[in-house]
């Protein structure tokens, strides 16, 4: 198996550590202290490149600047001094402190969408460390209820355009949406949730198993085919035909629309008309155009 080893460069205009930790979660990065910031596994049935460009486009919109060094799983990272420090995963990021933070935050945001986060403030309080699959199931609960979003943050319209491309009429779950984008479920759930409200995702369950599906545009009004009214001389379907144009001129289309002349009826007046020199003919085919005299 080998490796990705990910260097990261944060600038102080972009994005937290934690932040970019939250990112690099995405594609199952492992956090490091020594010489690399994260792990990625790379296993023997995945593309480097497919792997790489998944990375790219978790750090994508953060500012951070990164390197990649590809080893095999029993190689050493780095070469001379160096490599006497050895890499070593990072310890919990998360104390208890910062995770109630990281939720609060989240809460914050579920109630600017519209949400009754009663139940979850108190839930944070009394049993935070069941506070993340029971948010889970809250958002899954609530999915019919958040507002549309709008174009307040550029990456979630994007995070939003990747999910709809992914969904079919046949429907996909949260858990296979996840692993295609490499968003975390949490993310999926939010920007199905904006997709349902927006109209264009709908929620079915099937044997226990939620699934989520395109809503496909509607189709568009079939045209009403138009009524026929034929004249009752010759010289009536003439009349309607010379009034019916325009003084600029008129194409024969425009002409039997105003007129409702059937096109048998349309043509012998056209024709008569022409011959007595009322109208006259400028340019051929359907762009031919009559105008009065």
């Amino acid at each position: 198996m080998n490796k990705i080893y990910v260097k990261i460069e944060l600038s102080s205009e972009g994005e937290s550590p934690k932040r970019i930790v939250e990112r690099m979660k995405r594609v199952n990065a492992l956090p490091l202290v020594g010489d690399f910031d994260f792990e990625v596994k790379l296993n023997s049935d995945e593309r480097l490149f497919d792997r790489l460009e998944a990375i790219h486009r978790a750090l994508k919109g953060s500012r951070a600047r990164y390197t990649v060094t590809t080893l095999a799983a029993a190689s050493r990272p780095l070469e001379g001094d160096s490599a006497a420090r050895p890499i070593a995963p990072l310890p919990d990021l998360k104390p208890p402190e910062m995770k109630k933070d990281l939720y609060k935050a989240k809460i914050d945001r579920w109630r600017e969408m519209g949400l009754d986060v009663a139940e979850l403030e108190a839930l944070l309080e009394s049993d935070p460390d069941n506070f993340r699959e029971a948010s889970k199931e809250f958002l899954r609960a609530h999915l019919n209820n958040i507002s549309v979003v709008r174009d307040k943050h550029p990456p979630e319209t994007q995070l939003d355009g990747e999910v709809l491309a992914l969904l079919a009429e046949t429907g996909k779950t949260i858990e296979e949406i996840a692993v295609a984008t490499s968003y975390s479920e949490e993310q999926v759930t939010l920007s199905l949730g904006r997709l349902i409200s927006a109209g264009s995702a709908t929620r079915t369950e099937e044997d226990g198993i939620e699934n989520y599906c395109l809503v496909p545009p509607p189709a568009p009004p079939p045209m009403k085919k138009l009524r026929k009214l034929p004249a009752e001389s010759d010289e009536e379907a003439e009349d309607r035909i010379y009034n019916a144009i325009a003084p600029s001129g008129s194409s024969r289309e425009q002409i039997i629309r105003a007129t409702r002349l059937p096109d048998n009826q349309a043509t012998k007046a056209l024709a008569s008309l022409s011959k007595k020199g009322r109208i006259r003919v400028i340019g051929k085919g359907k762009k031919a155009k009559f105008i009065p005299n």
